[in-house]
């Protein structure tokens, strides 16, 4: 028999784990709800300003620092040849603009791309509406090449018309599903802002080049020779086992235009929001090991008639110079045997989303600043000391 005392006990103990039990469902609940009503601050970010993007905003003398639409200036790129580079880094103000400002090395990977490629043009692409400032001697270097173009481009009118388009109204972009044990699915926008920029880059470039063709390029690039000869459709590998999205071309047509498609419903279908390159490099290895029908990587660039004539660079054309290695081009000491190991490449990757030595000095001898010197040699003399 158990005394009052202890029944009391054990009855509060109870009363005490239901009250928890249902305390967590509450908060389970709340944050599911958040979660489906409200979106991430920075969400607001990415639309469209009071001003109407129907007119070439540059046209109005107050306005005349305002970015351009890409859709509705009256420069458009040309399908098939032009280059794009994308900014989706997005740290609006109250005003509901964002201050243009590239960092001296993607500037000088626009011009490497221009400089290199005098009959294409070259589009850097902003995904907030942005507004120059006033006094910018970076960008005035871009802009003093005819071929480049900077443009603001509004993330859901530049998706109208193409497979994502009504995923991307949904507003899956921000929020990355979860399957629990009991096969409830839930959308979470919280864990996926971590990558939120990435993601959206990832898309952007893809829908650029479904909408015009031509190449795309990250801006952590340096471009050391044309492209003009190469195939139109194109991608290279980073591993030996693996496709990356950070150089890549496609055709406005044809085999192009289904390749477009096909990453465009890729992306969706396997979206994560969470997962770091998950929307990129492993997008496009997929796309790619479906399309070649096969993931072995040599079988792609011994045998281009397999991945219906798009063409697979190996390695060592845009990365060459891997991540781990990537102290070879702030250290002069590596400087000669860094450049050496380039002397083959089309591009070269700086692997910018792993933290590196900026600021560097322009006089430090360092392998960077004698690529800059040769590839973007406007922009390195309007950085003053030190290349950001």
């Amino acid at each position: 028999m158990f005394s009052l005392k202890t029944i009391t006990t054990i009855a509060f103990a109870n009363w005490g784990r239901r009250i928890f039990i249902l305390f967590l469902i509450c908060s389970f609940v709340l944050i599911i709800g958040i979660s489906f009503i409200s979106k991430p601050k920075i969400y607001h970010c990415f639309m469209d300003t009071d001003l109407t993007d129907h007119e070439d905003l540059s046209s109005s003398k107050d306005e005349s620092n305002l970015l351009r639409n890409i859709l509705f200036a009256k420069e458009k790129p040309i399908s098939g040849r032009t280059i794009f580079f994308v900014e989706s880094k997005c740290n609006c103000s109250d005003s509901g603009y964002t201050n243009l400002n590239f960092t001296a090395h993607q500037a000088c990977a626009i011009e490497s791309a221009a400089l290199h490629h005098s009959s294409y043009e070259v589009f850097a692409l902003v995904a907030c509406p942005s507004i120059r400032q006033q006094i910018d001697p970076v960008l005035d270097a871009l802009l003093s090449y005819k071929n480049v173009k900077v443009r603001y481009v509004n993330l859901w009118r530049f998706a109208a018309g193409t497979p994502i388009e009504d995923w991307l109204k949904k507003d899956d972009l921000f929020h990355t599903k979860y399957k629990l044990k009991f096969r409830i699915k839930i959308h979470s926008q919280f864990s996926s802002l971590r990558y939120l920029m990435v993601n959206i880059s990832d898309l952007l470039r893809i829908l650029a080049l479904y909408r015009y063709g031509g190449i795309y390029m990250d801006t952590d690039v340096v471009v050391l020779r044309s492209f003009a000869a190469e195939p139109p459709n194109f991608m290279a590998a980073e591993t030996k086992t693996s496709i990356a999205n950070g150089v890549f071309g496609i055709e406005p047509n044809g085999v192009g235009d289904q390749l477009a498609k096909q990453l465009l419903i890729g992306f969706q279908k396997y979206y994560s929001g969470n997962i770091w390159a998950y929307n990129g490099p492993k997008l496009f290895s997929r796309v790619m090991f479906e399309i070649c029908g096969t993931k072995d990587i040599n079988l792609m660039q011994n045998d281009p008639d397999r991945c219906q004539g798009i063409k697979v660079f190996d390695i060592d054309a845009f990365y060459k110079i891997t991540w781990i290695e990537r102290r070879g081009f702030f250290k002069p000491h590596l400087a000669n045997a860094t450049l050496r190991r380039l002397k083959d490449a089309y591009v070269t990757h700086l692997w910018n989303h792993i933290k590196t030595d900026w600021p560097i000095r322009v006089d430090s001898g360092a392998a960077y600043m004698q690529l800059a010197a040769k590839h973007c040699p406007k922009v390195l003399a309007a950085t003053g000391k030190y290349f950001t």
